[in-house]
């Protein structure tokens, strides 16, 4: 049996990484019509920069990174992430009314929350899914 760690090392999630093309677009996407509010946005090392945005008083910031590298995740596929909603009717619509389209509407049903999937500029598919008691 594996002992318990006495220090807890990873206090939470404080990075996620998205996979984009054109940075400036991503940055405009999420800042414009999500409401994120930019946290970091530098150059660092040669030629590359470092974006970060996140929802407002939010402890995760998403990276919006350029594929670095053969393995790197490429722009497109589903994001390994969701966003919360205190209510997904609403955001929905909010969202929509800012030319976000939805797809695939599901859960809601017992203990599963209600979704729907939404694509960034680069085609990524984002989660979007209402709030649940954890």
């Amino acid at each position: 049996m594996t002992a318990t760690p006495t220090v807890q090392h990873i206090p939470g999630v404080g990075t996620v990484y998205l996979p984009v093309s054109d940075q400036d677009r991503s940055l405009a996407f999420y800042r414009d019509l999500l409401g994120f509010e930019v946290r970091t946005d530098t150059e660092f090392g040669e030629g590359f920069r470092w974006v970060e945005v996140a929802p407002a008083g939010a402890y995760t910031v998403i990276a919006l990174v350029p594929p670095m590298g053969e393995e790197a995740p490429q722009p497109g596929g589903n994001a390994p992430f969701g966003f919360d909603t205190p209510n997904l009717e609403e955001a929905m619509a909010e969202f929509s009314s800012r030319g976000i389209k939805f797809e695939d509407l599901m859960g809601g049903e017992g203990p599963v929350p209600a979704m729907a999937y939404f694509r960034d500029p680069d085609g990524n598919r984002i989660l979007l899914v209402e709030e649940t008691t954890r």
